[in-house]
């Protein structure tokens, strides 16, 4: 089964949000599991060491999860409206943590929901957003004789070689689009000189 393109986010997005003396830092970024997550959340917490609410939502695994937390913020009044934002994006294998100053006022659970979703969207603009295309890496062992037949090849199938390493043979990596590969495929086993094997995975395409 082909896998479905995505888009995640770019890189780290940052954002500030302010009403009523609250400040609401928002920081969006590419998130792929739990662990990675807890990485930039402790990174975050010693960014932020007087703050109290840490709120968060991501979407990541496959099959797609979804998770979020209100961090000591009413039920629903922080985690959910960060996840609206990721999932108005349409975003996936990405995370949002905003972190709230109390500023003296209490701004109630719309007022909440407002403020954290708005700094949420702040952040995931400033990210940026990569469209992940299907792809299959190939990696090539082939004599010289043979690099002239895989550049025709790679001309063929809309592919791409890189990590070139020429010693005693060449070794060269190969990426095609995943609805390429059944030609490439038939190519390749009528070349009896190159030596590959096939790896699954992503491209990207900055939007």
């Amino acid at each position: 089964m082909q896998p479905a393109p995505y888009t995640r986010l770019a890189h780290l997005g940052e954002s500030l949000f302010k009403d009523r003396a609250s400040k609401f830092y928002a920081y969006a970024f590419p998130c792929h599991t739990m662990e990675e997550f807890e990485t930039q959340l402790a990174e975050l917490k010693k960014a932020h060491p007087k703050a109290r609410h840490f709120c968060w939502a991501a979407r990541w695994g496959n099959p797609l999860e979804e998770r979020s937390n209100d961090g000591g913020e009413p039920a629903h009044s922080a985690g959910t409206p960060i996840l609206h934002a990721l999932q108005s994006a349409q975003l996936e294998q990405s995370a949002a943590v905003v972190i709230r100053y109390f500023g003296g006022t209490k701004l109630g659970v719309s007022g909440l929901i407002h403020a954290y979703k708005t700094a949420t969207l702040e952040a995931i603009l400033q990210a940026g957003q990569v469209e992940m295309i299907p792809k299959v890496s190939l990696h090539c062992t082939l004599p010289y004789s043979a690099l002239g037949a895989l550049e025709s090849i790679a001309r063929l199938c809309n592919g791409n070689l890189h990590s070139q390493d020429f010693g005693v043979e060449c070794r060269l990596v190969m990426e095609v689009p995943w609805d390429e590969w059944p030609r490439c495929e038939v190519s390749l086993r009528e070349q009896s000189h190159i030596l590959w094997t096939r790896q699954a995975g992503f491209s990207s395409s900055t939007t």
